[in-house]
């Protein structure tokens, strides 16, 4: 269904080529999710990501799609690099981590006003990640402790809305659920009509990211 490449090779013929960028907090799931869509493997430990480019080729449609995905940087110290990943996007993934309501809330306050800056017209996708999180009882103690909660699946749709996302999916790269679907989707709105302001609710399952 899809085939990693190395980051310096060509979209084989006839392949359409869509650029895929993630943005989002440092620690927020957007590595691993990459990192189990393009390698299957769920990573030991937690480095933080300077810039990361991998590419893939899948099928939309029986159309071949060439998918280059960029993973940045969502430390303050990169925010004058990390504009440069920007032209030339096909599609933004604004990502957070479902168990961490300030990554959440980063999406209006940060994220979304940073690419609608930077690349206004480009379609963003909101992926709630680690949905896998929501069930460990310790993590939801000690965010209750603090008279904090989970980001739900719907408080997660109404981000969307307000961004003027194209759609909004949650997923888990530790469980690898539907992590494949993140991807598929970027690559249809990559090859849709749909831009922004463009609500279209996702009714399939769920995709858990770490």
């Amino acid at each position: 269904m899809k085939a990693a490449q190395a980051p310096g090779e060509e979209a084989p013929g006839g392949a359409r080529s869509v650029k895929v960028v993630l943005v989002g907090d440092g620690g927020c799931g957007k590595t691993s999710l990459l990192m189990v869509f393009a390698e299957g493997a769920f990573p030991e430990s937690y480095t933080p990501t300077v810039f990361e480019r991998l590419a893939v080729n899948l099928q939309v449609k029986g159309k071949p799609i060439h998918l280059q995905i960029w993973d940045t940087a969502g430390q303050v110290d990169y925010d004058r690099l990390r504009p440069l990943f920007y032209p030339d996007a096909s599609v933004l993934l604004l990502c957070f981590d479902v168990t961490s309501p300030h990554s959440f809330d980063n999406i209006s306050n940060r994220w979304y006003p940073e690419v609608n800056h930077f690349c206004k017209e480009v379609p963003i996708v909101v992926v709630g990640c680690k949905t896998d999180l929501r069930k460990d009882k310790s993590l939801v103690k000690k965010l209750r402790k603090n008279g904090l909660e989970p980001v739900t699946y719907h408080r997660g749709q109404e981000m969307a809305r307000a961004v003027g996302a194209v759609a909004y999916l949650e997923c888990s790269a530790l469980l690898q659920e539907n992590v494949h679907a993140v991807f598929q989707e970027a690559a249809e709105v990559a090859l849709s009509s749909r831009g922004r302001n463009f609500w279209r609710r996702i009714t399939r399952s769920f995709c858990v990211v770490t």
